[in-house]
């Protein structure tokens, strides 16, 4: 099996370029179905993937010490996840939907939400940065996962109402950006970990599971999360959700003392259900 570092992974990323709008087949075979499934779907999936402007300022001030190569890494990240943004921004006026609100989102002018300027505060202290460092690797080693699999499944619905193009062109390129992302952060964090002490990485598994939310439930709300995924994933959501939780299970877990099962209950929450086959209910603690 071939063993790439870190470095060749984002020389990899860095010669893979954003997607060309130029280059995407928006053909689009019934709009009617497209429209009435997939409105409140495309515009969450634009909200979320053009945040990444205030994902990059959170992260850079939570971690304050990111070196070469992450920094290498998110300078990447945005151009993918931009493009991402701009090509579901031309399918909804493909559909003659209306422009999503924030559309056009300035990054010199995004400032770091309150809370990560908190933890930045006490990210000065080295030995808390490293826990912080992990906390936010494996979060995006998850949110890649799951963003990847709702992108798999969006393109199996594009397919089952003969939208072949918009699976071919769109949701296909995009899962693979989407895999290589997770493939950086999975290293990175697999590397990372091995710098810690116990302590430090007990705290990083109790952070990881007390703080965790699903991806875009912070830019586009907790209960449009909830809706867009479960009316993605339908039948397979256990499976997708189960499938994010082994991922922290394997970056922040010991092996020894399973984590909770703090995937499930979250988007529970966004849900507004519990989870019955878990036994989750109520709230997350939140730090």
């Amino acid at each position: 099996m071939e063993t790439v570092s870190l470095a060749a992974r984002v020389e990899r990323l860095e010669h893979d370029p954003p997607i060309d709008l130029r280059a995407v087949d928006l053909t689009v075979v019934d709009p009617v179905p497209l429209r009435q499934r997939f409105d409140e779907i495309l515009t969450y999936i634009a909200t979320v993937e053009g945040a990444v402007p205030q994902n990059i300022a959170d992260v850079t001030t939570l971690l304050p010490d990111l070196d070469d190569l992450d920094r290498r890494f998110l300078e990447v990240w945005k151009g993918h996840e931009l493009a991402h943004s701009a090509i579901f921004d031309a399918l909804r006026s493909e559909l003659d939907l209306p422009p999503r609100r924030n559309a056009a989102l300035t990054p010199g002018l995004v400032a770091p939400r309150h809370s990560f300027r908190l933890f930045g505060v006490l990210a000065s202290v080295p030995w808390l940065q490293d826990v912080f460092k992990l906390v936010y690797l494996t979060r995006g080693a998850m949110n890649e996962h799951m963003t990847y699999d709702c992108y798999r499944h969006l393109g199996a619905h594009f397919d089952t109402l003969g939208e072949h193009a918009l699976s071919r062109s769109v949701t296909e390129p995009i899962r693979r950006q989407e895999a290589a992302h997770l493939g950086y952060y999975r290293l990175a964090a697999t590397t990372h970990r091995t710098r810690l002490s116990p302590t430090q990485f007990h705290l990083a598994g109790e952070i990881t599971a007390r703080t965790y939310a699903p991806v875009g439930s912070s830019p586009a709300g907790r209960s449009e999360s909830g809706r867009v995924f479960v009316d993605l994933a339908g039948d397979d959501v256990d499976a997708v959700l189960d499938s994010v939780q082994d991922i922290a299970d394997q970056l922040v877990g010991d092996g020894v003392h399973p984590l909770p099962r703090f995937v499930q209950r979250a988007m529970a929450e966004c849900t507004g259900r519990s989870s019955p086959r878990h036994g989750l209910h109520g709230r997350i603690p939140r730090i």
